[in-house]
């Protein structure tokens, strides 16, 4: 009885650990969808205003900042500048394929047709840039 009774808990265990699991990768996943957004629209010179709708009571204020556009010049990565000054001109979209405390991948597409690889290795600051068109071949490599 006491067997029965052990491996009906630890299969309960199992199935509530699982459970919580399945949830984990679905928030990581949309975190990832979140900044690829994010990205896409400073690529595209759009920049959003975080919404004071809560702290208004549901009014939302709408804040034209052209001059404020005009005048930024931070990039969303470090490795950002470094990336323009050396693919070619193009309206890319730029894909987050993945950035974790070690490295960071990302793509430059158009039309879902991808152009560029970047890798960024945060611990060395050493930048990679592969041209996909091109062969595969390595256009940049360095630390910045």
């Amino acid at each position: 009885m006491k067997k029965s009774l052990s491996i009906i808990g630890i299969v309960f265990l199992l199935f509530i650990i699982s459970a919580c699991q399945a949830n984990t990768d679905q928030e990581v996943q949309d975190s990832g969808q979140n900044t690829a957004e994010e990205r896409e629209s400073d690529v595209s010179g759009e920049t959003s205003e975080p919404s004071s709708e809560e702290s208004n009571g549901g009014e939302k204020h709408n804040n034209d900042n052209s001059a404020n556009q005009a005048t930024d010049t931070s990039y969303e990565y470090e490795e950002q500048e470094v990336i323009e000054t050396q693919i070619d001109d193009g309206e890319y979209e730029v894909v987050v394929e993945t950035d974790n405390p070690g490295t960071r991948v990302l793509f430059y597409e158009i039309g879902g047709e991808k152009y560029y690889k970047t890798i960024f290795v945060k611990n060395e600051n050493r930048l990679k840039i592969i041209d996909i068109q091109n062969n595969n071949s390595q256009i940049y490599n360095e630390t910045i």
